[in-house]
C-alpha cells in the first residue's frame, strides 16, 4: 500500500487522472469477519491517504466495517440502486455508473444499471459511460453478455481472474478487472475522447491504451503510509 501511494502521487501529475477502488480493499473473501478491528481501522487510516476519487465498497466491506465499528467516511455502497457519478476532465466529461450490490445475481439490479448507462448516454452530455462493479468476474461476464453495449469501459473487481484489459463486444467494451493480490496498479489512458454521447468502437494501443504497473521494489515507499503500520 506504501508503494501504491508514490505511484498515486506521480498519477495525480496529470490533473485529468481518476483513481477509482472498485472494492474487496478491506475483505480477503470469506474473511471479513475475522480480521481484527485494529487492523481495518489501520487499513481504513492508510486507505483513506490515498485519496481516491471513487472509493465504492463490495458488501464484505461493508460487513467488516459494521464488524470493526468504524464509520464509511469517503467509502461508499454497496447501493440498492445504480449510482451515477460524474467527473470533469479536461476535454469533457466522464459518468462512472456505480453497480448496486445486493450480494447475489439479482436480474432487476443488473436491468435498472443497463437502463440508468443508456439513459445517461442518451442525454448526450457524456464522453465515456464507465461501469463499477463489485460483482465478481461470473456476475460481469452474464452481465456484459446481455448489457455490455451500454458501458464504453467496466471496471471490475470482487471472485474471479483479473485482466488488465479485454475488448468484448466487437471492440466496443473494455473489460478491466483488479487483480486480488493488490500488487499491481491497473490503469487505462485515452488519449482522445470521443463525443459526448457517442458509442465508441476502441482502436487497442490507438485510441485506449491499457496498463499494469507492477509496485515492485523500484517504486519508493510512503513514510507516511509505513509508519501506520510500523509505529
Amino acid at each position: 500500500m506504501a508503494r501504491r501511494a508514490t505511484y498515486f502521487k506521480a498519477a495525480r501529475e496529470n490533473a485529468d487522472t481518476v483513481i477509482v477502488s472498485g472494492g474487496y480493499e478491506f475483505s480477503p473473501f470469506g474473511l471479513e469477519r475475522d480480521r481484527h478491528p485494529s487492523v481495518i481501522s489501520m487499513l481504513k487510516r492508510a486507505y483513506d491517504l490515498l485519496g481516491y476519487d471513487i472509493a465504492l465498497r463490495a458488501p464484505n466491506d461493508a460487513v467488516a466495517f459494521e464488524h470493526a465499528g468504524i464509520e464509511a467516511g469517503q467509502w461508499v455502497g454497496p447501493f440498492d440502486e445504480p449510482q451515477l457519478v460524474t467527473r470533469k476532465v479536461q476535454d469533457g466529461s466522464l459518468a462512472f455508473i456505480l453497480f448496486p450490490d445486493s450480494g447475489q445475481h439479482d436480474p432487476d439490479i443488473e436491468d435498472k444499471t443497463a437502463a440508468l448507462a443508456e439513459s445517461v448516454r442518451k442525454d448526450g452530455k457524456y464522453n465515456l459511460i464507465i461501469g463499477v462493479s463489485t460483482w465478481g468476474a461470473n456476475r460481469e461476464q452474464d452481465f456484459i453478455d446481455r448489457h455490455g453495449a451500454a458501458f464504453d469501459i467496466i471496471l471490475g473487481s470482487g471472485p474471479g481472474p483479473g485482466y488488465a484489459g479485454l475488448y468484448l463486444r466487437d471492440n466496443s467494451l473494455l473489460w478491466v478487472r483488479a487483480f486480488t493480490k493488490g500488487r499491481s496498479v491497473l490503469g487505462v489512458t485515452i488519449p482522445s475522447l470521443p463525443k459526448p454521447g457517442a458509442k465508441i468502437v476502441w482502436e487497442p494501443q490507438t485510441t485506449v491504451l491499457p496498463t499494469s504497473a507492477p509496485l515492485g521494489g523500484d517504486v519508493a515507499s510512503d513514510p507516511e503510509i509505513n509508519a501506520i503500520f510500523n509505529p
